[in-house]
């Protein structure tokens, strides 16, 4: 039982079943050769000092070189612990963004069914995140969407295919800067279309508001279902839309 727990905790930080094998050999047997790890840890010969270097680089064993040969040693089980613990905080803080962004997306989509969202609002990082919550707030049951992109990589044929899918239940207005405006015209004459010359960042209302700017090489968003601030959105794209130059086609 206990060394299926053992076990169980050293597979959270990633070791191999060789890694696994000499670790609980040298606790339960105390310092040996490489020699010895091999026979009572049953791992190959050939393996054996490649096994042994890599936990070193690990922190998981300490070696001897004073000795001939050289003797290895495990690192107290309590310091194994403290490894597991800070291996899984640092699961937890990598899988943040992802399970935010995917609240994100779930409550946009289940907005009936929520009866309390977790924040006013969502920060959202990376290109896909932001094109997949576009796609929640451009789709949802609304009669208009009010669309603003200056960047290139938020006018690809995605997004397109959003913006035209989204013009069969809702009229959508579509403004952008001039260099996307050749693009921007061969969507159907349904999609509403003005250009202006610059904009500080991209946005997207419709069920919700989500608005972009490119940091870097990347995107950062900030998205929201509060009705004031979807009707502050609105507010602010109507003043662009009047202030920009109509395209016909």
């Amino acid at each position: 039982m206990m060394d299926d727990y053992v076990n169980s905790l050293l597979r959270m930080i990633g070791l191999s079943k060789y890694q696994l094998r000499v670790y609980l050999t040298l606790v339960e047997r105390g310092p040996l050769t490489a020699g010895l790890i091999a026979k009572y840890a049953d791992v190959p010969s050939s393996k054996v000092y490649s096994v042994l270097k890599s936990m070193v680089r690990l922190g998981l064993i300490d070696v001897d070189s004073g000795k001939r040969p050289e003797v290895f040693v495990a690192k107290p089980p309590k310091e194994m612990f403290n490894i597991v613990v800070s291996r899984i905080n640092d699961i937890v803080e990598k899988a943040k963004p992802m399970i935010n962004t995917l609240q994100m997306i779930y409550e946009a989509s289940n907005q009936r069914t929520i009866k309390a969202r977790s924040e006013m609002l969502f920060t959202v990082k990376g290109l896909q995140n932001t094109k997949n919550l576009a796609r929640v707030i451009m789709l949802g049951n609304v009669k208009e969407v009010s669309v603003a992109i200056p960047y290139s990589q938020l006018l690809d044929d995605e997004v397109a295919s959003m913006i035209i899918e989204a013009t069969e239940k809702s009229e959508v207005k579509l403004l952008v800067t001039r260099d996307l405006v050749d693009y921007a015209k061969t969507l159907p004459p349904r999609v509403s279309l003005r250009v202006r010359d610059m904009m500080f960042g991209a946005g997207f209302i419709g069920d919700g508001v989500l608005l972009t700017i490119q940091y870097g090489a990347d995107y950062l968003s900030l998205y929201s279902t509060q009705e004031y601030i979807i009707e502050i959105a609105k507010t602010y794209f109507e003043t662009l839309w009047r202030e920009s130059e109509p395209i016909n086609r």
